[in-house]
């Protein structure tokens, strides 16, 4: 008798720890829940034309055939700082500008790169028709409206994977680098 009395208050006392281990090993051990919320962001970028313009370089460009349909030919590249909101240098600019002239007008193709020291690095391509092949018009002709994935990463990066609507616009002065996207925002529970 003695025995089952002391096998049941046992037994009891094991079902109590288990039921009181279990309430609280979900405190104790679960991951911390989290609420995502989306809110827009702006990020907006500017270099200044002088600044790219003065850093061009020509690279040599010829017709490979003798009845080659391009006029004329020029490729350019160049880089800029570019300055945020503030002001503030916050990172660089570069591409590359292929100008292909034939007899039905000039035809640009356009590789564009952009890094940020906040980590907000992409690139984009620009097909684009000029009017004559100025300089001033050929770096005005990076003015697009696209769509950008931030793919690239390099260290900590807190815009890696996001997907950005760019516009890019100029005036006489400055072209204009304006990101619209999604900012995902964890709120812990």
């Amino acid at each position: 008798m003695l025995i089952k009395h002391v096998t049941k208050s046992c037994t009891r006392l094991f079902l109590l720890l288990c039921i009181g281990f279990f309430c609280h090993s979900n405190s104790l051990y679960a991951k911390e829940s989290k609420s995502v919320k989306s809110r827009k962001q702006t990020l907006l970028y500017y270099l200044y034309i002088a600044d790219f313009a003065q850093s061009f370089i020509e690279i040599p460009t010829s017709n490979v055939s003798g009845d080659s349909s391009t006029i004329s030919s020029t490729y350019l590249a160049g880089r800029a700082p570019i300055y945020d909101r503030d002001n503030k240098k916050s990172g660089t600019c570069s591409a590359s500008f292929l100008c292909m002239q034939n007899a039905d007008g000039i035809y640009t193709d356009i590789s564009n790169f952009l890094s940020v020291d906040n980590g907000l690095i992409v690139s984009w391509f620009t097909p684009s028709t000029l009017i004559n092949l100025e300089l001033d018009s050929i770096i005005n002709s990076m003015v697009t409206e696209c769509i950008v994935i931030s793919s690239t990463k390099v260290g900590v990066n807190p815009f890696y994977g996001q997907t950005f609507n760019l516009v890019v616009s100029s005036d006489n002065e400055k072209i204009y680098f304006e990101f619209t996207g999604e900012e995902t925002v964890l709120f812990k529970l």
